[in-house]
C-alpha cells in the first residue's frame, strides 16, 4: 500500500457496449478508484505513480497509523483516510 496523489474530482469521456460516446464525472474516493483501475488498463502498477520509495507503506504497518511517527511518510499522514495523500505541514 501507499499514496499516490491523484485529482479529487475527473471527467472520463469514453464509448459505451453500443459505440455511444459517454462521459462520466466522477468524485472523491470513486475517482480515485476509476484512476487506479484506468491505470491497470494501460498496464501501470500502482508503485509506479509513488513519487517516492517512502511513501510506500507495509501492509502490516498501515492498519496501525496511531503508532507512525507524526511525520511519517508524510506530514498528516497518520490522520489521513487510507488512499489520500497529505502534504500539511
Amino acid at each position: 500500500r501507499g499514496w499516490v496523489q491523484r485529482p479529487r474530482e475527473i471527467r472520463m469521456k469514453g464509448l459505451n457496449e453500443d459505440g455511444e460516446s459517454v462521459e462520466v464525472h466522477f468524485k472523491g474516493l470513486a475517482a480515485r478508484i476509476a484512476q487506479h483501475e484506468l491505470d491497470h488498463l494501460d498496464g501501470i502498477l500502482f508503485p509506479e505513480r509513488v513519487e517516492s520509495a517512502k511513501l510506500l507503506v507495509p501492509n502490516g504497518l498501515f492498519e496501525r497509523k496511531e503508532q507512525w511517527q507524526r511525520d511519517w511518510p508524510t506530514p498528516g499522514s497518520y490522520r489521513t483516510r487510507a488512499g489520500d495523500l497529505s502534504l500539511q505541514k
